[in-house]
């Protein structure tokens, strides 16, 4: 739990995409422990599949690059007001075109079809401050890296969705913001925190604050931009980076 705040989410409704492990965990967790009904989804069969303790939260089955199941899921769900687009991930050498195609479908396309199929549920919502699509986005939304020629470019494009949908759809009662996480632990930047020393050294030396991000530290941004005291903030992107975004090699 967050240390010297505290959010009231009693009564919402939130659905945390990839919310098994990292991130999306955290995410989940802080959601259900500030009272909001939890329904996260996973790549595998039953929340029992899974060495992390899920029970207090509703588990979907989710294959995040098919659009039929991206709607089926939608469809299944008869409230919601908090959308946490938060699956995703680098799609092995995105140098080969099927896995950049894959890295686009998962990283961008899956954000805008499960934002859109959820749009008419979030315009009913009458959370307080409005309900909210959140993307997360990476530093890959504003530096290249060569190895990420699909996941970066679907990063910035989720930058600019969240701009669209914030002006499109505040109208609807609906606001969309994204976090551009920095260099956090999980399980998609363990290979580097694990065999990449160098790379990690120079990040922190970019960096103000000398450490690499925890999960709890892009849920805390998350949980305010949905709540009622960022009520005017919408097509924005935060990055929580330590600094990172601001800092010189």
């Amino acid at each position: 739990m967050f240390k010297g705040i505290t959010y009231d989410y009693a009564g919402a409704t939130v659905l945390v995409t990839g919310g098994t492990s990292g991130i999306g965990l955290a995410c989940a967790q802080e959601y259900r422990h500030a009272g909001a009904e939890v329904i996260i989804t996973g790549r595998k069969g039953n929340a029992s599949d899974y060495d992390t303790d899920l029970m207090e939260m509703s588990y979907r089955q989710l294959d995040i690059s098919n659009r039929d199941a991206l709607f089926t899921l939608a469809n299944s769900l008869t409230k919601l007001d908090i959308l946490v687009n938060n699956a995703g991930g680098s799609q092995g050498n995105e140098w080969e075109p099927d896995a950049f195609d894959e890295s686009i479908s998962v990283n961008l396309s899956s954000v805008f079809h499960l934002s859109s199929a959820c749009k008419p549920l979030l315009a009913e919502s009458t959370l307080a401050g409005g309900a909210s699509v959140v993307g997360i986005a990476s530093m890959t939304s504003y530096f290249g890296f060569e190895w990420t020629p699909g996941y970066g470019p679907a990063k910035a494009g989720l930058v600019q969705l969240m701009k669209t949908l914030g002006m499109s759809w505040g109208q609807s009662g609906i606001r969309a913001n994204a976090v551009a996480a920095g260099l956090t632990r999980s399980k998609l930047t363990a290979p580097v925190l694990e065999n990449m020393q160098d790379m990690v050294d120079e990040t922190l030396k970019r960096q103000g604050l000398k450490r690499t991000g925890e999960p709890i530290d892009i849920a805390a941004a998350v949980l305010f931009l949905t709540s009622p005291a960022a009520s005017w903030i919408t097509g924005q992107t935060l990055p929580v980076d330590g600094g990172f975004t601001t800092g010189m090699n």
